[in-house]
């Protein structure tokens, strides 16, 4: 059987969601609800998407949950830095993921959903052709509600 795309094959092709990829020590504050805001240096400005769905890393490997996109913006590293109880990062660590750049992008989740059961990439590359983004990635409007009921959602 062949695998379905995950990544669009044209802009026709995109769904109203994105993919983030996150580090593992990143999958409890979000389980928990601690994060509602994310900062990145890539975000998608020209289309905005209404989802995100956030694959946790090794040893996870999984989409654990998705957001529901409020807003999307680039913003000051100070900004992001007043603001670190929505990112769950210490004022250091966000100067130092912003480096030299005089601007970061910035999610803002309207709210934040856990997935019922999370979708892993051995279940997930049954049928799609899934790899987990190094930045965003949107989902191919064919792929998103394969996605959907490997969540649960």
């Amino acid at each position: 059987m062949d695998q379905i795309p995950v990544r669009p094959a044209n802009p026709d092709d995109r769904s109203n969601a994105v993919i983030l990829s996150f580090g593992a020590k990143w999958a409890d504050p979000i389980k928990r609800g601690a994060i509602t805001w994310v900062i990145r240096k890539r975000v998608p400005l020209v289309t905005k998407p209404e989802f995100v769905y956030f694959h946790v890393n090794a040893p996870v490997s999984a989409i654990i949950a998705r957001g529901k996109v409020g807003t999307i913006e680039r913003v000051s590293a100070t900004f992001a830095a007043e603001h670190r109880q929505y990112l769950e990062m210490t004022k250091g660590d966000i100067l130092s993921y912003v480096g030299n750049s005089p601007t970061i992008g910035l999610f803002k989740f309207e709210s934040i959903e856990v997935a019922p059961k999370a979708a892993t990439i051995t279940e997930l590359t049954q049928t799609l052709e899934y790899f987990a983004p190094q930045s965003f990635s949107f989902v191919s409007r064919e792929a998103l509600p394969i996605i959907d009921k490997a969540c649960g959602f």
